[in-house]
């Protein structure tokens, strides 16, 4: 006899790869179906600090990020045999004596009362992800048996993120389609900051200021390319984040690239997602000449605000606006603020995404 109810747990994953708003469900699903107290998914390259995990496990990912276990989780020893053989415990990972003297199991795992764990390969190749199923002292080891059977569940378990990450990919490559039509330069990043897919737009930037080299963007000013890593790690990192400020390129003609770094929850909030942020790039060389009266059509703003709306889709900052105009910073800022309220955004970077969706193709 089966010791797990293996079709209702691929029943409820597979739910979860085709809508993503199920995943907690789906990991809730697991916990009950093996007897476990909680379930998270973890990918196996590139952790990031948060996960999608069931309900019972907040609190103690909470700490295991905030205290930093996340950058010396020991489990990751046994990461060889977890891809060769598809399941491991934490026999496989530390000897059972040493963990009676480990901070990682004394610290971390023994307050929230977490001892058996066992991890189950989802994935394979350059997508692989781990479902952490995590048990208390009164549930008890994972025996042999169902230790044999996690293993079988791994093997079933490739169609599930072949589903999810082909309809990542779709909405992906949807947004960098539109972003084409608009002429915007835009590119996808893996949760490492990789680059995982770039428009036709932003191919054509390469050698103009921007570089692409073993999946990484980079330009000739060590400086800018120094600060698009830092905006990209501290936007990957925090859930508070979905945009930071633009980092700007120099070009060698004299003009500029605005780089706009964004996390997208409509397009990221599967956890087996293939990228989890964006990056918009605005060259200011580019011209958009019925812009201006495009924007104050179809959001009914002034004069001076349209301008302003089309210095910011050209990828101009508000100094250069303002110093351009012989204005005010203030004035500037007063009538950025009005453009937010007629455009229903609250953010530049998300206002020279909406923008770039009306600009029409040459």
């Amino acid at each position: 006899m089966e010791p797990f109810d293996q079709q209702q747990i691929t029943r409820a994953l597979s739910a979860a790869a085709v809508d993503p708003s199920q995943w907690t469900m789906a990991l809730e699903t697991v916990a009950a179906c093996t007897a476990s107290y909680g379930v998270a998914v973890f990918p196996v390259a590139g952790p990031l600090p948060f996960v999608s995990k069931a309900p019972a496990m907040e609190e103690s990912f909470e700490t295991y990020v905030q205290d930093g276990w996340i950058s010396r989780d020991v489990r990751y020893r046994g990461e060889a045999k977890f891809m060769r053989e598809g399941v491991i415990t934490d026999d496989d990972c530390v000897p059972a004596e040493l963990r009676k003297r480990m901070p990682y199991y004394q610290d971390f795992l023994k307050p929230f009362n977490l001892t058996d764990w066992a991890a189950v390969r989802v994935g394979r190749g350059n997508l692989v992800w781990n479902l952490s199923i995590q048990r208390t002292p009164d549930q008890g080891p994972f025996s042999a048996t169902e230790l044999r059977w996690l293993a079988k569940l791994s093997n079933s378990l490739d169609s599930i993120v072949q589903t999810s990450t082909a309809l990542g990919l779709a909405k992906g490559e949807a947004a960098l389609h539109a972003f084409d039509f608009s002429e915007r330069a835009a590119v996808l990043l893996d949760r490492r900051g990789s680059v995982v897919r770039a428009n036709v737009a932003a191919e054509h930037l390469i050698g103009q200021g921007l570089q692409i080299s073993e999946r990484r963007i980079f330009c000739q000013d060590v400086r800018a390319t120094d600060q698009l890593n830092r905006a990209i790690k501290a936007m990957l990192w925090s859930q508070e984040t979905s945009s930071t400020p633009p980092v700007v390129f120099p070009k060698a003609s004299g003009g500029k690239l605005v780089i706009y770094p964004m996390r997208l929850p409509g397009l990221t909030c599967s956890p087996l997602s293939a990228f989890h942020a964006i990056l918009v790039i605005s060259d200011t060389d580019a011209p958009h000449a019925a812009a201006t009266t495009t924007f104050r059509e179809v959001f009914d703003l002034t004069a001076a605000e349209s301008q302003l709306a089309g210095a910011i889709a050209a990828g101009k900052d508000l100094e250069t606006f303002s110093a351009e105009r012989r204005i005010s910073k203030e004035t500037v800022r007063n009538q950025l603020k009005g453009i937010f309220l007629k455009t229903g955004t609250n953010r530049q970077a998300q206002l020279a995404v909406t923008l770039s969706t009306l600009i029409p193709k040459k």
